[in-house]
């Protein structure tokens, strides 16, 4: 099996910034909470140096499962899947009506 080259942070990000999408996503001031999500997502697998493949075992689901809630049009979130997620990063859910 090939091994993939890991990239920092800074290239992962300015390879992704040219994805207008994603660029118009992460520029924005007020960001789609969808969005928002999907991003948090990818910025936390990247910044622990995993694959979708690797957080998917994880989280116990597929890594097609965590391509779908990493696209910035994926609006199927479930609270429980979140949450799966946050605790896969050691990390608490927090939902804000602002």
């Amino acid at each position: 099996m090939k091994r993939k080259e890991v990239i920092d942070f800074t290239q992962w990000l300015d390879k992704r910034l040219k994805d207008a999408d994603f660029k118009k996503a992460y520029e924005q001031a007020d960001p789609d909470p969808f969005i928002n999500v999907a991003l948090q997502i990818i910025l936390l697998r990247e910044k622990n140096r995993l694959t979708q493949k690797g957080l998917a075992r994880k989280v116990k689901t597929s890594q097609q499962a965590i391509a779908r809630m990493e696209s910035l049009r994926y609006r199927g979130y479930t609270l429980e899947s979140i949450n799966r997620i946050a605790k896969a990063f050691n990390k608490k859910l927090s939902i804000r009506f602002v």
